[in-house]
């Protein structure tokens, strides 16, 4: 007995904006051309009213519906994100507050691999007795994150959220997490200086900071690593899995991925082009989508993987129910 996933939902901001929008928008040099060349993407949603808490509640109200359940009946509330309103309380609370629900709540910081993190830890509390429907959200405003002076970070993120809910059951066939630390790669340093007397040096603000082809480098590895050791321990071949739901951070690791497994693209698909990267996002967006489009169905074998700063990174295997 694992996990079973029984409702799933999402919210994006309203604003939509192309890459043509963008260059004009920020006077950047760059295009449309140039952005779809190197990552794939072609729009994503920013936010311009919305708190990150309203998206998590549109998403996390749209699941609990789709699982005919009200906040009061969730026993655990997981966040994924790195870019909550407020320090404190959580967006957990946050979110809480709003759902009605009255069950322990708590952020967590994979970074973009936060969802395939979350599942994990869903799936030991319901395995431990210590909770029976669970909520997770993964949220990113990467929006108030991002540089938007530099043209090699700020075209690829997006904002959004998506959510599910998980109860027991039988889907969730593997997972595994790993971690290799490197606090450089990706970084944003915290921008809190406060105003201690005794602090030699007041933080300024901070943006995201990549270090691209060292994280094209690690996405590529571990892409690889994480599938390899999923067909190993659940005896498995490319063949036999019919869908790859990896991390939507560049399509050029995505096509790398296609091309080392020699699986049809078909397998793997994408929603980059639309979304940018929203992190932790990206993947249960995907299941969403694909949910609503009717591609999902009974039986049918998924192999998620996804990396993140830290640098993170993890894989699961599910069989739909």
């Amino acid at each position: 007995m694992t996990i079973k996933i029984i409702g799933t939902g999402i919210g994006l901001p309203d604003k939509e904006v192309s890459n043509d929008e963008l260059a004009a928008l920020t006077g950047l040099d760059t295009s449309d051309e140039w952005i779809r060349t190197m990552t794939g993407i072609g729009y994503r949603r920013l936010c311009q009213t919305e708190t990150l808490t309203d998206l998590s509640t549109t998403a996390a109200r749209a699941a609990l519906a789709e699982a005919e359940l009200d906040g009061s009946q969730i026993d655990y509330l997981i966040c994924s994100t790195v870019s909550p309103d407020t320090r404190t309380p959580s967006l957990a609370c946050s979110v809480a507050e709003r759902i009605k629900a009255t069950c322990p709540a708590v952020d967590l910081n994979g970074a973009c691999a936060g969802f395939i993190y979350a599942i994990d830890t869903a799936a030991a509390l319901i395995a431990a007795g210590r909770a029976e429907r669970i909520l997770i959200v993964c949220s990113e405003k990467m929006s108030g994150l991002t540089d938007w002076t530099d043209r090699r970070t700020c075209v690829l993120f997006g904002d959004g959220s998506a959510a599910c809910v998980v109860t027991a059951g039988n889907m969730l066939k593997y997972v595994h997490l790993q971690t290799q630390a490197d606090s450089h790669v990706i970084r944003m340093d915290n921008g809190m200086g406060g105003n201690n007397p005794l602090a030699r040096d007041q933080a300024p603000a901070s943006f995201i900071h990549m270090e691209g082809q060292k994280v094209f480098k690690y996405a590529v590895n571990i892409i690889e690593a994480e599938v390899r050791r999923a067909f190993d321990v659940c005896d498995l071949t490319p063949e036999s899995i019919d869908y790859y739901l990896l991390h939507q951070a560049n399509l050029r690791i995505i096509d790398f991925a296609i091309s080392r497994l020699k699986q049809p693209p078909e397998k793997f698909p994408t929603n980059i082009e639309r979304f940018g990267n929203i992190s932790s996002v990206s993947i249960p967006l995907l299941l969403h989508e694909m949910r609503q489009a009717g591609q999902v169905h009974p039986g049918d074998k998924f192999l998620l993987c996804a990396f993140g700063a830290g640098m993170t990174g993890g894989s699961a295997v599910l069989e739909w129910e």
